[in-house]
């Protein structure tokens, strides 16, 4: 369907798409993936009998405005994109459901905004962790990649066809802003959230995920925190098995 597009506080133009009626729900997608991902997996179908369904492309990602400054990607900045759109429809709080990178930011929602109802995170943890540490490493691979791909040079490592026609596609510097954004940002702890929360993943999820939602299982429970671990679903299928995980998420955003 044809997208529209908003212009937010700092004068970014963001793409959304608008379903269904009822109240809010706001749909984030994981890094390198886009909007359409919620209609190609048919969370769109089922959302949009009970809310207005409005699923955005993050900023540098699909059809939003891109930049290679890591401040156009500040929590601040993605945080007030969505609120721009929701109150543009009217609507002063909202529902909020994200996966990976959405669900990470989710958890930011949860500590900093006022005008949120309840979040959904699928495929995130709490703390500084990510941030501090698997970011940095992961922002010096993919500088590393970003190189010999000018160079030229991606033949002479060990890569599968898949790899290299990813990586052909793939801008890594425009990665790289995103990255070192994510470096900036701090951590939410489970004592920060103050909204109501549902957090799931996989057990074939990443090690780290599994490994701190069981760490922070006991700590959710006393902030009444909801949680479930879906068996032999990995990251992907957080979002893929629909049929698997809609009925959990469902049952939490509507009682």
């Amino acid at each position: 369907m044809k997208s529209k597009f908003i212009t937010s506080t700092d004068g970014a133009r963001i793409a959304y798409n608008i379903f269904g009626k009822g109240s809010p729900l706001v749909l984030a997608h994981g890094m390198g993936s886009n909007k359409e991902m919620w209609i190609d997996r048919k969370w769109i179908e089922i959302f949009e009998n009970y809310f207005t369904v409005i699923s955005i492309d993050i900023r540098g990602s699909g059809e939003s405005d891109k930049s290679y400054d890591p401040n156009f990607y500040s929590i601040n900045n993605i945080i007030d994109d969505i609120d721009v759109i929701v109150k543009d429809y009217g609507f002063n709080d909202y529902n909020y459901f994200g996966h990976s990178y959405g669900a990470t930011i989710g958890l930011q929602i949860c500590k900093q905004s006022k005008n949120i109802k309840k979040v959904v995170c699928g495929g995130t943890s709490f703390g500084n962790k990510f941030f501090k540490e698997i970011v940095p490493e992961w922002i010096d691979e993919y500088e590393s990649i970003g190189l010999k791909k000018k160079n030229n040079t991606l033949n002479k490592l060990d890569f599968s066809e898949e790899d290299i026609e990813w990586i052909e596609k793939s801008d890594f510097d425009l990665a790289v802003a995103q990255l070192k954004a994510w470096n900036n940002w701090e951590g939410v702890d489970v004592k920060d959230i103050k909204t109501n929360l549902a957090m799931y993943s996989g057990t074939e999820d990443n090690p780290q995920v599994l490994e701190n939602l069981n760490t922070n299982k006991f700590e959710m429970q006393k902030n009444n925190i909801s949680s479930k671990i879906f068996e032999n679903l990995n990251h992907t299928d957080l979002v893929s098995q629909v049929n698997i995980v809609s009925p959990w998420v469902l049952d939490f955003l509507l009682k």
